[in-house]
């Protein structure tokens, strides 16, 4: 039987929501099939795809709520959405959308589901990048299975991958609770953990992960760049009071079906940690208020 809290992640949160007329497949393979359809990581366009994005494509990354990234992508084509688009007729995205969409699929579908930040290991050998992954409740194993709809044929071969994108293991991709609570006990290296892309690294880049973490469990899924609360900045040091709370956040990620109810409560209760609707958008260099 299944548990209780998985329940939990089978309804959509603010930025999953859905109003799809169009027939959904159920299989989470023919999910993962239709956002890689939708979807084209803006920053390979050219170089992986052989397409060049146009600006409203582009700025398609900054958009937070899954139903306008939709009514985005049947703009640009009007063709259903199982029906998979050439990638110069795709909205862009970058990790967070493929992850964030196939939850919202998932859920809409009753399948319980919850897009996870943290590091992929797969990506630059040696070192843990900034990444999302989407996590659903199998029925049939009765767990949590990791799938990166991201890495589609195309990505693979870039990247010499050769695991399954459908079933990434926990060394593959690790959790921002998982990885802060490594680099607390000395196992691992603040400094290999952020974003190679433009080269910056460090434990505040963990920390930030982790506080996205906690909202997205709360069903709360915002885009990287969003910052907000509890945060140091590249270069500066934690204060003790800051360690301890990420501590205890880490402590409630990692297990979060065994923490359910204070994992709520803290995110709820803590203005340190709760998005209030206004953010500071490090992409675009400004604030910007959540709808």
């Amino acid at each position: 039987m299944r548990p209780r809290s998985p329940d939990y992640w089978a309804d959509p949160g603010r930025f999953t929501a859905l109003d799809v007329v169009d027939p959904l497949p159920e299989g989470v393979d023919d999910v993962v099939a239709v956002v890689q359809g939708l979807l084209v990581y803006d920053t390979v366009d050219a170089p992986f795809y052989g397409v060049e994005l146009s600006p409203a494509q582009a700025d398609a990354i900054h958009e937070r709520d899954t139903a306008r990234l939709l009514a985005t992508a049947r703009e640009l084509d009007p063709r259903a959405l199982t029906e998979s688009r050439p990638p110069a007729a795709r909205v862009g995205a970058r990790c967070h959308a493929f992850s964030r969409v196939t939850v919202a699929f998932l859920r809409h579908l009753g399948v319980p589901a919850r897009a996870r930040c943290g590091f992929g290991t797969y990506f630059r050998p040696g070192w843990f990048e900034d990444h999302w992954v989407a996590e659903y409740w199998d029925d049939a194993e009765a767990r949590w299975v990791l799938v990166d709809a991201q890495l589609d044929a195309t990505w693979q071969r870039r990247i010499a991958f050769t695991g399954d994108p459908m079933r990434i293991t926990p060394a593959e991709f690790v959790t921002a609770g998982h990885a802060w609570r490594a680099w607390r006990r000395g196992e691992l290296d603040a400094d290999r953990c952020g974003l190679s892309a433009i080269d910056e690294h460090g434990a505040f880049w963990i920390a930030g992960n982790l506080r996205l973490d906690l909202a997205a469990l709360n069903k709360v899924e915002m885009l990287p760049w969003d910052v907000w609360g509890a945060h140091w900045e590249p270069g500066q040091q934690p204060t003790e009071e800051l360690l301890t709370l990420f501590d205890a956040v880490a402590e409630l990620t990692v297990a979060p079906d065994e923490h359910l109810p204070e994992l709520r409560e803290r995110y709820e209760a803590d203005p340190r940690l709760r998005m209030d609707g206004t953010v500071f958008s490090v992409a675009r260099g400004r604030f910007e208020t959540v709808r």
